[in-house]
């Protein structure tokens, strides 16, 4: 802190406070912060640094969202192998439609979900009869909590489920009943409630859980419990049965169907069928096919994040017209970014063999432009998947094949494209003792029965899984998407914990720490400097004071003035 004063000024140096300036008239508060400055100018580069490298890691931070972006879009339409997590690759969802006959609406029938693998076809529905479960319920009650004063066990249960005795005592109330029902429903699948059917009346309702399934009853020890509640009577009929349980009864492409739930799942496989309402009149029409417009929109969705990765790597390789670089572009020439966009680019140079009818992806009608950004000539896209939908596949998907069905392939992380060549294993009879390809066993690792690629190989980044006993040789196809390729690609950039983009920030974040220490210990050292000059100056000063307080008593002495 300084303060102006008519002397000088006044600074704080440690615990003490100094005047400099004020016998020699020098601004010694301005040359010790020009000094100072001098020294704090190394801090103030640093400061630009850091500020450079933060710039640098958010843009990073940006073009690793948008590779990841890039990366997902492509997820969707590449294969599956072994326990991928993308086994609902889009080429093998299905789409269905329900229409009738009539003005019904579907939907008041029944409620049909379609898996993936559905079986593509036409089916016929009518709903002739909707399957429900068997209700019966006792005399009615003025009190539902009032004691019946009956004592002694019963049991209730749909068929094929368990027999539980159920203990009533002479203070149960009918509410009482009903609990202990209900304390075992889910052993016998019967359930029961109290419903009070008028002002002043109450009904045991016991209700199977199941439909389909009739309601069987036993008497135990005590009174007939069931027969007093006016649920049986003598001969163990139900005598107030509010609906008795059925199948649901349906014609399926023609078929008479019977099944005891309103939930059908093997009519069709991958579809379920679920009934709600019955309709002897209206036939239903539901037809399976496949995901036309998803697989549409998965390749509009890669063909979109495409775009906006392109776009940043065109924002951050802009030059403005006088040559210099914006401030909008914290990666201009990047070699990093640049790698990624021309290893992404290269795969549009590829011609995919795994389609015996489409090669690239410009003959389904997905071009670059002059910016290297996708345009897709939709009725090219649309001819495809309508009328060749597996060449399409091909084109995005892996293709493999071998010969041995008791191997496989588990994982494909390589970015090797068509491989086609012979493994042969040597088998100890309990494990894998070596897999080679022409003679070679260095090429791959083993652990118990699956085979790697060995790193550095071309079969890196590939797995297999042998279920075999005995040595064998086996032939192996395959023939790499563009889907796969690309988030394969990707991967080595992207990843957000091994991605070299990650590791660039990393990087950028260790060296902006050892900068910041470097600035702070500079500042500390000009700190230190600034309290060296603070206490010359004011030394400096007061010797001056000092000897103009001497020449004062000589002039006085001598009656000489400061002009004499």
């Amino acid at each position: 802190m300084s303060e102006i004063g008519s002397s000088g000024s006044f600074v704080e140096s440690g615990n003490r406070v100094l005047l400099v300036g004020g016998a020699s008239g020098i601004d010694t508060g301005a040359l010790v912060e020009a000094a100072v400055n001098q020294r704090l100018r190394e801090a103030n580069t640093i400061d630009v640094k850091i500020a450079e490298n933060d710039l640098r890691s958010t843009a990073y931070s940006t073009l690793q969202n948008l590779g990841s972006e890039l990366q997902s879009s492509l997820t969707a339409l590449r294969a599956a192998f072994g326990f991928s997590s993308t086994d609902g690759a889009i080429f093998d969802a299905r789409a269905g439609t329900l229409t009738s006959n009539n003005s019904v609406d579907p939907s008041s029938l029944v409620n049909v979900t379609i898996d993936e693998n559905a079986q593509v076809g036409t089916n016929s529905l009518v709903i002739r009869r909707t399957a429900r479960e068997e209700i019966n319920a006792s005399d009615r009650y003025a009190d539902p909590n009032a004691a019946l004063n009956l004592n002694g066990d019963f049991r209730l249960r749909l068929a094929g489920l368990d027999n539980v005795d159920v203990n009533i005592v002479a203070s149960d109330s009918l509410n009482d009943v009903a609990s202990k029902i209900n304390a075992v429903a889910e052993q016998t699948g019967v359930s029961a409630s109290v419903i009070q059917v008028t002002e002043t009346r109450f009904e045991l309702v016991v209700r199977g859980t199941e439909t389909g399934l009739n309601m069987q009853n036993t008497v135990g020890a005590g009174d007939n419990i069931l027969q007093s509640l006016g649920i049986i009577d003598g001969g163990g009929a139900y005598q107030n049965q509010v609906q008795n349980d059925r199948n649901a009864l349906i014609d399926f492409n023609g078929v008479r169907i019977s099944r005891d739930s309103n939930t059908i799942e093997d009519l069709v496989p991958g579809v379920d069928i679920d009934i709600v309402g019955q309709d002897t009149g209206t036939t239903l029409t539901l037809d399976i096919g496949n995901d036309n417009a998803g697989v549409k929109a998965a390749i509009e969705g890669f063909v979109e994040s495409y775009n906006a990765f392109r776009e940043f790597v065109i924002q951050n390789n802009q030059v403005a017209a006088d040559g210099t670089v914006s401030d909008d572009s914290p990666l201009f020439n990047d070699s990093l970014m640049d790698g990624l966009d021309r290893n992404v680019q290269a795969l549009f140079g590829r011609t995919y063999s795994g389609s015996s009818d489409f090669g690239s992806l410009a003959e389904l009608g997905i071009t670059l432009n002059a910016a290297n950004q996708l345009e897709v000539e939709s009725s090219v896209l649309d001819d495809a998947i309508i009328n060749n939908l597996e060449g399409l596949r091909g084109v995005f998907q892996t293709q493999y094949s071998d010969d041995n069905d008791e191997f496989n392939i588990l994982r494909n992380d390589s970015t090797l494209g068509d491989l086609s060549f012979t493994l042969d294993i040597v088998h100890g009879g309990s494990t894998i003792i070596s897999a080679s390809v022409g003679g070679d066993a260095t090429l791959f690792d083993i652990d118990g029965n699956t085979i790697t690629g060995r790193e550095g190989t071309i079969y890196d980044g590939l797995s297999f899984v042998y279920a075999g006993n005995t040595g064998t040789s086996i032939n192996i196809d395959l023939r790499q998407g563009f889907a796969d390729l690309g988030v394969n690609t990707l991967e080595g950039y992207v990843n957000s914990a091994s991605g070299l983009i990650q590791q660039e920030k990393l990087a950028i974040d260790d060296q902006n720490e050892d900068l910041t220490t470097r600035a702070d210990r500079v500042r500390e050292r000009a700190e230190a400097y600034r309290e060296s000059l603070i206490q010359q100056y004011a030394s400096f000063e007061a010797q001056l004071n000092r000897a103009n307080a001497v020449l004062d008593q000589i002039r006085a002495i001598l009656g000489t003035n400061d002009d004499e």
